[in-house]
């Protein structure tokens, strides 16, 4: 599927293909059957501190006057089990003031009950999902979690209506959680502090420009950086066919100091930084140092988070950056060869994260590797303003430090799994652009309206393609995701790609085919005769 991960499948894909704002979808009418145009296609510091060295503590070992051949015993670990969580859940860890809270895009209830998106708490040794936190709509993904429990939380989250991914935000009310902000071909890239304003940036799900949404405080009014208009940006020849920004931002965040950075891609297709200083409305571009091994892993997730000095900040790519004086540069990995799954920052700055299913830290200029009980896998850690670290590992949620250390489960009550964790059902890449670093790009033409017959032909696509003999290396298929149908080609070239959608934007009324970087599951495929336009027997 698509190589960048997320909460939903193709069904994803084409929704937040409607970068550029929603629009209903057309019908384009012939005979008795429809052609279905898809819309455009989801106290802190000293406790900080104490939490990364007692966990840390247990890793280093004195020197000796003789050579022992004795196996060391392994190191202690300075985390405690405190729940139990079901291991095929995917859960994502979201400590705020005064609980710690999780989330899932799928949970199963003891009553049967399929939550497509429920966010839970641990209370008394156990993560619990009352109904009051579930989330509404429609495999809502949550992004981050702000504030104080239980009466001054906000949430943000990427959701879909089915056809365009929703970048939305919500306070929890009395009877649950109340939508604040709902904007259509968005996704939340990350929310940063900044002075007395808590503000989120959303990136296009697709094609367009990003929005800075300010969800509390005084808007900041940053500008964002257009793209050039004279030269090609991210595989397009100029003029672009569409509004576009320089930085299509994969991570939002700022620094102790209020600089505001956005990470993502630049219009040379090459990583690049946004940086917004303190009181600047304009931005500044820096280009990011280049992964020092291939390409990050599918599942990583990409993050900014605030470093050690006023105005430092860490980069999360699968890889980590530091950026001081202005400046990112890339660092050693955790350990050789290793890739960072996701992370998260301390009071104090000091980096926690998992690369591999270890866990390891890093505050100044050395890494540090932090045991987990019976050596088990780390999926997600995450650490409190308290300075409490989190650990979703083995089945179980472990605990360090923090204002009030946890006794932990009773013993015996809880089974940590050894090995590396299992995959979490309906793991959903995030759906990216094509272009001409892609693998596969394919052409999304039309989404099936709901009554189209399983062997329809798309004879308004055959009338446009007929005679175009140049788009024979086009396979055509029809593709399914989450009970959605779609008509699609593969081409193997991102001009072919191109081509091929400009042609039948321009000679299928009301379409809006567009491309993206993915292989779906194939239905069927729809061999097309181009000479002719009829469908080869």
């Amino acid at each position: 599927m698509i190589r960048r991960r997320a909460w939903w499948g193709l069904g994803g894909l084409v929704m937040a293909m409607a970068g550029c704002g929603p629009a209903p979808a057309p019908q384009a009418a012939d005979g008795p059957r429809a052609e279905a145009a898809a819309e455009g296609p989801g106290a802190s510091g000293t406790a900080g501190a104490a939490g990364a060295a007692g966990a840390l503590s247990t890793v280093g070992a004195a020197g000796g006057v003789k050579a022992d051949t004795t196996p060391a015993p392994p190191p202690r670990s300075a985390f405690t089990p405190v729940a139990q969580v079901p291991a095929e859940i995917d859960l994502r860890l979201h400590p705020v003031e005064g609980a710690l809270l999780v989330s899932t895009t799928h949970l199963m209830t003891p009553e049967g009950e399929q939550i497509a998106s429920a966010v839970g708490v641990l209370k008394d040794g156990k993560i619990e999902f009352p109904k009051r936190l579930h989330l509404p709509g429609w495999w809502v993904a949550v992004i981050g979690v702000h504030g104080r429990y239980p009466d001054q939380l906000d949430l943000i989250a990427t959701g879909t209506t089915g056809r365009t991914g929703i970048a939305e935000h919500y306070v929890l009310g009395a009877q649950g959680w109340v939508r604040r902000v709902s904007d259509q071909g968005l996704w939340f890239t990350g929310v940063a502090r900044m002075g007395s304003s808590l503000v989120g940036l959303a990136g296009p799900t697709m094609m367009g420009v990003p929005k800075f949404i300010t969800l509390r405080g005084p808007r900041v009014g940053l500008t964002i950086t257009p793209a050039p208009k004279k030269r090609p940006c991210r595989g397009w020849e100029a003029p672009l066919p569409y509004p576009e920004a320089e930085v299509r931002p994969r991570a939002f965040g700022a620094t102790r100091d209020g600089t505001a950075l956005s990470y993502g891609d630049g219009c040379s297709g090459e990583s690049a930084l946004e940086v917004w200083k303190p009181g600047e409305k304009g931005a500044t571009l820096l280009p990011v140092p280049a992964r020092f091994e291939g390409q990050s892993p599918d599942d990583s997730r990409t993050l900014i988070l605030p470093g050690p000095g006023e105005g430092e900040a860490w980069i999360v790519d699968g890889g980590v950056l530091r950026y001081k004086g202005g400046e990112p540069k890339r660092i050693d990995p955790p350990a050789k060869g290793a890739h960072v799954l996701t992370a998260s920052a301390a009071p104090d700055g000091t980096l926690w994260v998992i690369a591999d299913g270890a866990l390891f830290a890093r505050k100044g200029e050395a890494w540090e590797q932090a045991p987990l009980p019976d050596g088990v896998k780390a999926q997600d850690v995450a650490v409190g303003s308290d300075g409490a670290v989190w650990v979703a590992a083995g089945g179980a949620i472990l605990k360090h430090g923090g204002a009030g250390e946890a006794a932990g489960a009773a013993p015996g009550t809880l089974q940590l799994q050894q090995g590396p964790p299992p995959k979490p059902k309906a793991n959903r890449p995030f759906p990216r652009a094509g272009g001409p670093k892609c693998p596969q790009n394919l052409v999304v033409l039309y989404t099936f309206s709901k009554t189209a017959p399983d062997d329809y032909d798309f004879p308004l696509t055959r009338k446009a393609l007929k005679g175009r003999t140049e788009f024979s290396p086009a396979r055509f298929v029809v593709t399914r995701d989450m009970g959605q149908r779609f008509f699609a080609a593969f081409v193997p070239s991102w001009d072919l790609a191109k081509k091929l959608q400009e042609r039948i934007k321009t000679d299928v009324q009301g379409s809006t085919p567009q491309i993206v970087c993915a292989e779906p599951e194939v239905v069927r495929d729809l061999k097309l005769d181009l000479k002719t336009g009829e469908v080869a027997k």
